[in-house]
């Protein structure tokens, strides 16, 4: 199985600076109707090319030029081109016990299960999926055994009974049963304070870390007991000042994901304490720094390596790039603290891995005929599917600007589906949307 990152080798002049964003999980139900195919086809026949692919290293990667990209301006992508079937999950609004913070919360699903988590000084909620019926709470705040101040990601292990915590600022993981009992927890190696992967399969654990300019390791593969099995440094690969997340992701592998922000530079001289941020190789490329690619990688742990494999050229502004199925998702929104509507409305590229054609587009008309082009648009997607959390209160503010003449019958019948759920005279509620990636 392979893993991934989003990279450089420090034998390119590759550069790299990251914040980290969190992308949610969800697993998908139903069929989105007959016409998904011509809409996916049609959407696909209407691009360009506008990637290439390069060797580095030996491994084969796809680059795209922003400048060829941006000319192809599509305004809304059909759901049924990067996903099939549709679940509606309203997470209980009933019990206060049941509530969360923000619409854009992180969350993770099982076959059974819906567990949430807001980042703030809130407990891991979890929900059951058939109904949204909220269950109880995993741990708490405070700091006794099994509490925690700030959830900074979650794994729910439903075969073996187990919901697996990773608390900001604590050097361990929090293990639980499903019923919500503490049992113990796994050491870690360093303060880690972005994520972690475990595969129960193999009963491997990766955790990654943020890195200051000293020679540290980033990315650790260890056992269940915290014991490090293979890691890999800053020193390997000459990288300086970023951030890195990590989830089972969109490729049948786990990724890291990494926010860019060109317009800081790093001196390489690690005797130099300076702000964290770029670095070049060469003059050239401190001369001319938007030439330079960040690359999106695999972390291939048979051979404790990482491969590029995605990079965008020509684009200056911040940019977070992650992976789904069938193509590479750019944005340029990487946060919802503080950040109004308007803004959350930025500049989002598709690109597709197989033909290397690609656009920037508005939004996503979902199957009820919802124009979809706030930020999460995709990037809450996780293990092969498409997922989105958002407020009731939001999606009626959409439907109040839809056109309802223009619906097709099949989206009419799901928006009706939709009212249904969020028209209960009731508070404000969490929708949950599922579908699986193409």
């Amino acid at each position: 199985m392979k893993q991934h990152v989003f990279f450089k080798r420090s034998s390119k002049p590759l550069a790299l600076l990251a914040k980290v964003s969190m992308v949610a999980l969800g697993v998908g139900l139903s069929a989105c109707g007959g016409e998904s195919k011509q809409e996916a086809d049609y959407f696909d026949a209407q691009l360009d090319v506008v990637c290439e692919k390069v060797v580095i290293d030996g491994d084969s990667a796809i680059v795209c030029d922003y400048n060829r990209v941006r000319k192809q301006h599509v305004t809304e992508i059909p759901y049924s081109a990067i996903a099939s079937d549709y679940e509606l999950v309203k997470l209980d609004n009933d019990n206060p016990d049941a509530f969360l913070s923000t619409q854009y919360s992180p969350i993770v699903i099982s076959e059974n299960y819906i567990g949430v988590h807001c980042y703030e000084f809130y407990p891991f909620k979890l929900f059951r999926r058939s109904d949204g019926k909220y269950l109880r709470d995993i741990g708490g705040y405070g700091q006794g055994p099994g509490e925690y101040s700030m959830v900074k990601c979650a794994q729910i292990d439903e075969k073996n009974n187990r919901i697996y915590i990773l608390p900001s600022l604590q050097k361990k993981i929090l293990i639980y049963d499903l019923e919500g009992k503490y049992l113990s927890d796994i050491p870690l190696q360093n303060l880690t304070n972005q994520n972690f992967y475990l595969d129960t399969e193999k009963k491997h654990l990766y955790v990654t870390s943020s890195l200051g300019p000293r020679h540290e390791a980033f990315l650790q593969m260890l056992d269940l007991n915290g014991n490090i099995i293979q890691e890999l440094t800053s020193k390997e690969y000459d990288i300086r000042g970023f951030h890195l997340n990590c989830g089972n992701c969109n490729a049948n592998a786990y990724n890291l994901d990494l926010i860019n922000n060109d317009g800081f530079f790093y001196n390489p001289n690690p005797d130099i304490d300076v702000n964290d941020g770029l670095y070049w190789t060469t003059e050239a490329d401190r001369k001319n720094p938007h030439t330079v690619m960040d690359f999106f990688c695999y972390y291939i742990p048979e051979e404790n390596r990482l491969s590029p494999q995605f990079a965008i050229k020509n684009m200056e502004d911040q940019r977070f790039i992650h992976e789904l199925k069938s193509y590479f998702v750019v944005e340029t929104s990487m946060s919802t603290y503080g950040v109004s509507e308007e803004k959350l409305k930025s500049t989002k590229i598709l690109i597709d891995k197989r033909t290397l054609k690609g656009c920037v587009f508005d939004g996503i008309r979902l199957p009820s005929g919802i124009f979809m082009d706030w930020y999460t648009s995709l990037c809450q997607s996780r293990d092969g599917y498409f997922l989105i959390n958002v407020f009731g209160s939001k999606l009626k503010e959409c439907i109040e600007k839809m056109d309802r003449t223009k619906l097709s019958p099949s989206e009419e019948e799901e928006l009706k589906k939709l009212e249904a759920l969020i028209y209960d005279g009731k508070e404000d509620c969490n929708v949950i949307m599922i579908g699986k990636l193409k």
